[in-house]
């Protein structure tokens, strides 16, 4: 329908590069990311993290890079996460630990990184992790020079599929009354802390497009959600290597 045609058309244009890393949004999506505060652990000896969540550009179209974690790895082998890792003795602060994680995992230099900001602190499982939000420019996932210990594949899932609420499920968290969106419009599902993550990036980014809710209930789309039996499923999707 016509109705349908411009609503395209306006999503289209408001996921353009021009209008997502202009000054004013980017500006816009700092103030909101900052401000996200979300539960952290407040153990003085609890270990800290970081990721970086990598906005790219790939196939003219903006996404978010993700890797899919080394099968061999313990916890959450296979499993999409982000570049990251635990804070070495050596970082001067966890956004170095992010710059150095995505180095060792991907070799994306810290001079192709431009960070646009830090999160606050996130409690997960036994650690604090902190979000490095930035902007890497173009990027060929198939041709990064992966390090196989760590990751097995690199992948981008643009902005456009992640905001379509066609390619989103939901999976119900009994444990934390919780419902967190599963994101399928990439080469494998992007959920659990990977996808509240990402939940959180859209809706500091590009707000006027995304309407996903996290919801402390049940999805009303009993058909679409998943329900885990465990706190130990939620807490083993992991987005950090060496955890």
């Amino acid at each position: 329908s016509t109705v349908s045609k411009h609503c395209i058309d306006m999503i289209n244009s408001a996921l353009k590069a021009e209008v997502v890393l202009s000054e004013s949004n980017r500006k816009a999506c700092i103030k909101r990311f900052k401000s996200v505060q979300l539960p952290k652990l407040h153990d003085k000896n609890i270990p800290e993290a970081a990721i970086l969540i990598p906005l790219c550009s790939y196939k003219g179209e903006l996404g978010l890079l993700y890797t899919l974690r080394s099968i061999k790895l313990r916890s959450s082998g296979g499993q999409a996460s982000f570049p990251g890792g635990m804070r070495d003795k050596s970082d001067a602060d966890l956004q170095e630990t992010a710059l150095r994680e995505t180095w060792e995992e991907l070799k994306i230099p810290k001079e192709k990184i431009n960070v646009w900001t830090t999160g606050n602190l996130i409690g997960k499982t036994n650690v604090n992790v902190m979000p490095v939000l930035a902007y890497i420019g173009e990027v060929v996932p198939e041709e990064l020079e992966i390090n196989h210990n760590e990751v097995d594949e690199a992948f981008v899932i643009s902005l456009q599929k992640l905001c379509d609420p066609e390619l989103c499920s939901f999976t119900y968290f009994r444990h934390f009354n919780l419902t967190l969106p599963n994101y399928l419009g990439g080469k494998y599902r992007v959920w659990g802390f990977t996808g509240a993550i990402t939940h959180f990036v859209l809706e500091c980014l590009v707000p006027e497009v995304y309407r996903n809710k996290i919801l402390n209930m049940r999805s009303l789309r009993k058909n679409t959600y998943e329900e885990t039996k465990t706190k130990r499923t939620f807490e083993q999707d992991a987005t950090l290597s060496k955890i």
